[in-house]
């Protein structure tokens, strides 16, 4: 009986595995996402037909728009697809990587910045002792690990400082294996 416990215990982590691995494979697929079909060039009637609704746009300062597609608060994904005054794809922009979050300048950038740039949030937590406001982002991190990261704000809406953690969604508190 106990043999058939063991044994049975092996199967069910063997599938958790396997289930992981085919999650990271899917997610690792997916980094190439709208770049593989959204092509420099193309006008914006092209990228709506394929890429469908944005979840937001935002004008951009050279006349030209910024079509935002996010899979936040549930997958680690924000593509950005920029266009150019005469509405065609300029630059195509996975934002949910260690180099994107690297230009964010403490001091100077503002939750709008950041908004336009990232996305809403995944989730926004309140520090009223400390007059801070903190924006988690979902992603991952080289290795496909699963990342947060916290970009943290004064009581005006300038970024103060960031932060890359663990995905506290991602977190097995459990002692069960």
């Amino acid at each position: 009986m106990a043999a058939e416990r063991s044994s049975a215990g092996v199967i069910v982590e063997f599938v958790r595995y396997l289930f992981s691995a085919a999650l990271i494979a899917f997610a690792l697929s997916a980094c190439g996402g709208f770049a593989e079909f959204v092509k420099p060039g193309e006008p914006e009637s092209a990228v709506l037909k394929s890429a469908g609704r944005p979840t937001a746009s935002y004008p951009l300062g050279d006349g030209g728009k910024r079509l935002q597609y996010s899979g936040q608060p549930w997958n680690q994904s924000v593509w950005n697809i920029d266009l150019n005054s005469q509405g065609q794809v300029v630059r195509v922009q996975q934002m949910m990587s260690d180099a994107a979050f690297a230009h964010i300048r403490s001091g100077s950038d503002t939750r709008a910045d950041v908004v336009r740039e990232f996305g809403p949030p995944a989730y926004v937590w309140e520090f009223p002792m400390k007059s801070e406001t903190a924006y988690m982002y979902r992603y991952f991190i080289q290795g496909g690990f699963y990342a947060a990261m916290y970009v943290y704000f004064d009581p005006k809406g300038v970024v103060t400082r960031t932060e890359t953690g663990l995905d506290p969604w991602r977190i097995n508190d459990s002692d069960r294996r």
